[in-house]
């Protein structure tokens, strides 16, 4: 007997993605883990024994925690010129030097992880977490550098809002935060949905527009900061989506 066909649309793995937050807590400037080839999120029950005689020797469990990692198999990038690392694998390498001295407090950083295209399915995660493993997979000469990389979870693994959610861009920090009256301080603005910036005024300083700048990553633009009067002002990006919203995370202080 005939049936009617059904539509069925199936996710791909690779539309996850993975933020880290390159800030000093409790600030936070999260941007995007480049290189990725393959990523896995792995959560484990910590469990203990607690059969009793009446179980006749049958095994029982009690679940007393859990633990989480990512798993990255991640391509290790320089920069188009080949002189520098990518700046968010540098940062994860000092991390991990700063774990094998036992710098517990030093090697922390957030990361979360989330679906790329802004489907709410669940899974958008955020926590602390330390670099357990950097090692470099090896290979034959002609290989690619690849990176091993294990990101171990602290405490809680916590569920957010999907932050591709929405189509708004959003600044959520600068470096630095304030500069001359007089301009041309290069400012790192980091934030999400920053893909699609495009013209003279899709980056301002208040009313003004920024000198110059470079849409890095979707979370990283590289600007310089055009000359301003004494005060605070909002560093606003603007793409297809809309204006991103004003916050505290991004004034701008002239002096």
């Amino acid at each position: 007997m005939p049936t009617t066909p059904t539509t069925r649309v199936t996710a791909l793995a690779r539309r996850m993605r993975v933020d880290i937050d390159t800030a000093t807590y409790p600030a936070s400037q999260y941007q995007q883990l480049m290189g990725m080839q393959e990523v896995k999120l792995v959560e484990e029950l910590r469990t203990e024994g607690d059969e009793a005689y009446e179980d006749d020797g049958a095994a029982r469990e009690q679940v007393t925690g859990y633990s989480w990692r990512l798993e990255i198999k991640l391509l290790h990038s320089k920069n188009a010129a080949g002189s520098a690392l990518d700046t968010v694998h540098r940062f994860l390498r000092t991390k991990f030097e700063a774990a094998k001295l036992g710098a517990q407090g030093a090697a922390e950083f957030g990361v979360r992880w989330y679906d790329k295209d802004g489907l709410d399915d669940g899974n958008a995660k955020e926590g602390r977490a330390f670099v357990k493993a950097f090692p470099p997979d090896g290979g034959s000469p002609g290989a690619l550098d690849v990176i091993s990389l294990v990101i171990q979870g602290q405490g809680k693994l916590l569920p957010i809002s999907n932050p591709a959610g929405n189509a708004l861009p959003a600044v959520t920090g600068l470096v630095p935060s304030g500069g001359s009256t007089a301009g041309g301080n290069l400012v790192q603005i980091f934030g999400a949905k920053f893909t699609g910036a495009t013209g003279a005024a899709a980056v301002k300083f208040g009313a003004n527009n920024a000198t110059n700048y470079t849409v890095v990553t979707d979370s990283l633009i590289v600007a310089t900061a055009p000359a301003g009067t004494a005060g605070a002002k909002d560093v606003t990006v603007t793409t297809p989506g809309g204006t991103s919203p004003n916050t505290t995370a991004d004034d701008y202080l002239y002096a």
